[in-house]
């Protein structure tokens, strides 16, 4: 059964609380432009982020940056309370930025991945979870303002909390399938724009093809193939904000024998062109540019 305790929403943040006591697993591949965050209030769960699956427990606290794979599935029991918030880069950036000290993209970039928050101080943390769930709920007079610097203080308590307890590392999972699961999506990333294929893939590691096929499909939720090109137009997206290098050069960068087949799992993944991709991202900081000398 599955049971929503709340579910609310305001100017680009979400945050839901939902109980299930039956077997659930991320049906299909999940990567969005929001960042996560993901809150167990009991249970356990297996969570599989980038390439690296973790068995979270009883107050463990997760960031997920935008646009990371990233895919729950059932650990030891099917019972399981999260809380999960996913808001947009905007309004809270700008929020953020007018204290010099709090970056969205530099925060995520430095703690995806787990925290596991000691039991005496996971209420504190609830309680922060639970008040911008109020807060968006009862919308008094400043709510927005408090659901900001509500999200703020969690992020600020999880950036300090993180430096004090830097010798306590995530519990990675100790399932087999997930630890070869983790091999080959790591030698993915570095590899991507190799010759790479489930073919070269399950000779490497010594794995049966259709083994590997069903195990990486699994813990993903995404194909061999489609990981190997996620990651591949993750490197062109780079390339084409970072570098002045042609759309062919950079499609051949990328492990792409073909432009035609480069654009079509481009506009696959971020359903633009490349070319498209670029002009927007030059605009947008010209844009960003030209507000600065205003002010």
């Amino acid at each position: 059964m599955r049971q929503t305790l709340f579910e609310e929403s305001l100017d680009g943040i979400t945050i839901d609380r939902v109980i299930r006591d039956y077997e659930y697993t991320m049906p299909t591949k999940h990567l969005h432009d929001e960042y996560e965050i993901y809150y167990l209030v009991e249970g356990e769960r297996f969570y599989f982020i980038g390439s690296h699956t973790y068995h979270i427990k009883k107050g463990n606290l997760v960031f997920v940056n935008r646009n990371e794979i990233h895919k729950t599935g059932m650990a030891s029991s099917s019972y399981h309370d999260r809380i999960l918030i996913e808001f947009s880069e905007e309004p809270f950036a700008t929020f953020f930025s007018q204290f010099g000290d709090l970056d969205i993209r530099e925060f995520f970039q430095a703690h995806e991945g787990v925290l596991e928050i000691e039991p005496r101080e996971q209420p504190f943390v609830e309680n922060l979870l639970i008040e911008i769930q109020s807060e968006i709920h009862h919308k008094l007079p400043g709510y927005r303002l408090s659901v900001m610097s509500k999200l703020a203080a969690l992020l600020i308590y999880a950036g300090r909390y993180s430096s004090r307890h830097q010798a306590i590392p995530s519990k990675s999972s100790s399932v087999s399938r997930h630890q070869k699961v983790d091999l080959v999506a790591d030698y993915i990333m570095d590899h991507c724009c190799e010759n790479l294929s489930l073919e070269t893939l399950a000779a490497h590691f010594y794995i049966n093809k259709c083994y590997l096929s069903r195990i990486f499909k699994e813990v993903t939720s995404f194909t061999v193939n489609e990981y190997i090109n996620f990651h591949r137009i993750n490197k062109a997206q780079k390339l084409l904000t970072q570098t002045s290098m042609s759309i062919t050069e950079i499609a051949a960068e990328c492990g792409y024998e073909s432009l035609t087949y480069f654009e079509k799992v481009f506009r696959n993944f971020r359903e633009i062109s490349p070319l498209k991709y670029r002009t927007l991202y030059k605009e947008s900081t010209r844009k960003r540019i030209t507000k600065g000398d205003d002010v």
